[in-house]
């Protein structure tokens, strides 16, 4: 037989010296220090850690060591079989900072196995020709075949989730298609990834009249929305219009000033969001009747009128950041959006600013370099990529609501905020702030 499958102990499996990943390595010490600096090792032990398990739809795959009896050598899985020891033995990474990063996330994952379900194989000869249909690519049918941008999307709205980045793009599509604002051969060749990168912009997305970046939920007439659309559209087939998915976040922030100068976007804003995708705008709801008593919902956190929540409390020595926290607290955002937005961009700045310096790091360059130096010092300190995905994302995604470029642009007039915008940005980074604030001196 070539091969079977049985259990292996960790322990007894060694990484591979001549993986494709990297030239030849003749010792294991060396093989984790390169696998953690090049092969993205330490996000992929943490997901082990998060989920509590490797992915059951994926096994190891070893060959018998041909010098050490009862040992094995990793076929397939370098990189897995990497973090689970570094999971189990944090003093194999060659970094203080890595061995506590590793530390902290063995915690979390309690118990790390000691035995692995692995396909052993009698010798790599045989072992080859299966590893080529994991990482080779399609060959023809007979390998892996990954799914398009549509499929991929297709999958995650049938499960219900929300993580795929192009789902509102395909909800556009298919909302299109559905109203006829374009003929379904002209959708056929409508970009999905052009269409994800200018609604990935919250700048753009606020000239159609969309309310957030997963749904078809929108503030403004469901005529003015389809004609904004059917333009858009229509823009993406011209080649001539400059709607395409090579332009930068100021070139789809242009365009979106364009719509608004030209008419074409909406112009009655303020309406009760509601899922166009759903139909025709529903109506009120009936009041209750004496002897059926209407229920109160309770209230939205958009609804209260200044940025930070009375709720929240914090200590803050330094006196121009306690000035500042103070305004925003008390500011009434609705009134005075604007302002509510330059102090909340300010408030954070200034926070990431002494963090740093008083972490005796650099605090030169534009803030969403601040805010990286910041999320790698925070996780460096064991906060999870959970709790600093919206640090992350303000420092890397331009086109995100929350990056500071976003922000300068409602700053400086490029479009008008509103005070729900500025209390989100808050609520989603609260638990960060609330970070920063206590470890400032």
């Amino acid at each position: 037989m070539s091969h079977e499958i049985k259990e292996v102990e960790l322990s007894r499996i060694y990484l591979d010296n001549d993986n494709p990943r990297h030239d030849p390595i003749d010792n294991e010490p060396d093989i984790i220090n390169y696998l953690l600096k090049k092969e993205n090792v330490k996000p992929l032990a943490r997901h082990i850690a998060e989920a509590g398990s490797m992915s059951p739809l994926e096994r190891l795959a070893v060959v018998a060591h041909p010098d050490v009896k009862g040992a094995y050598i990793a076929a397939e899985g370098n990189r897995r079989i990497c973090a689970l020891k570094l999971l189990s033995d944090p003093d194999k990474a060659h970094l203080e900072a890595d061995k506590n990063y590793f530390r902290n996330l063995a915690k979390r994952i309690g118990t790390i196995p000691s035995t692995l379900e692995a396909v052993v194989f009698s010798d790599m000869e045989y072992a080859r020709p299966w590893i080529s249909l994991r990482h080779e690519g399609e060959q023809g049918g007979v390998g892996t075949k990954a799914w398009n941008p549509d499929q991929k999307t297709r999958f995650h709205t049938q499960g219900g989730g929300k993580s795929n980045p192009n789902i509102q793009a395909l909800l556009l599509k298919q909302y299109a298609g559905k109203k006829r604002l374009l003929t379904q051969e002209q959708l056929g060749t409508v970009s999905l990834t052009t269409l994800t990168r200018y609604l990935s912009n919250p700048v753009f997305r606020d000239s159609l009249g969309l309310t957030d970046n997963k749904t078809l939920n929108i503030s403004v007439p469901e005529d003015e929305f389809d004609r904004v659309v059917t333009r858009f559209l229509s823009d993406i087939l011209d080649e001539d219009s400059g709607v395409n998915s090579r332009t930068n976040a100021e070139a789809r922030k242009a365009y979106a000033e364009t719509l608004r100068a030209e008419g074409i976007a909406p112009s009655t804003r303020g309406i009760t969001p509601y899922d166009v995708s759903a139909g025709p705008q529903p109506p009120a709801p009936k009041p209750a009747g004496k002897d059926q008593p209407q229920r109160r919902n309770n209230r939205s956190p958009d609804d209260r009128k200044t940025v930070i929540p009375k709720k929240f409390s914090t200590h803050i020595k330094d006196k121009v950041l306690k000035r500042l926290y103070d305004e925003l607290r008390d500011l009434d955002a609705e009134e005075f959006s604007f302002a509510a937005t330059y102090l909340l961009r300010a408030v954070i700045e200034k926070t990431a600013t002494l963090f740093l310096q008083q972490q005796g790091k650099g605090i030169e360059g534009q803030l969403h370099v601040k805010l990286e130096r910041a999320a790698k010092l925070l996780a460096a300190n064991g906060m999870s990529d959970k709790e600093l995905k919206v640090l992350r994302t303000m420092s890397t995604d331009k086109d995100s609501r929350y990056s500071p470029d976003t922000i300068g642009h409602f700053v400086h007039g490029g479009a008008v905020p509103t005070h729900t915008q500025s209390i989100r940005l808050w609520d989603s980074i609260e638990p960060v702030m609330a970070v920063l604030f206590s470890k400032l001196k």
